[in-house]
């Protein structure tokens, strides 16, 4: 069977789309960036439902970024009156925290008469 090539003009017009889509610039990666491209759903619900069978008492995602090329989230939660830096390891599960910033409750002042 023999192959058909393109008509003259239709291959001139591919040879410029080639040519145009190789001069156009590679995308910037988006390390250290903070957007939704890094914060995909599907991560996000894995991500929150480890947060929950971890044991943790109620939790909110304060700010949080994806690493697709190291596998893991890292970034801030707020749990327990205390805002925490946080690592997540997708593949294994593991999370690690590290306290940041404790507030505590107090009764307000009272002015001395």
């Amino acid at each position: 069977m023999q192959q058909q090539r393109p008509a003259p003009r239709l291959r001139l017009a591919l040879e410029q789309i080639g040519a145009w889509v190789l001069d156009q610039p590679a995308a910037p990666p988006l390390n250290g960036q903070c957007c939704d491209r890094l914060r995909p759903k599907q991560i996000q619900r894995e991500l929150l439902q480890s947060l929950e069978t971890s044991g943790l008492e109620i939790t909110a995602l304060v700010e949080w970024r994806w690493d697709a090329q190291q596998g893991h989230a890292k970034g801030w939660l707020w749990q327990a009156g205390a805002l925490q830096r946080f690592r997540w390891m997708r593949h294994s599960g593991q999370l690690t925290l590290h306290e940041q910033l404790r507030c505590i409750n107090t009764a307000p002042l009272h002015a001395l008469r």
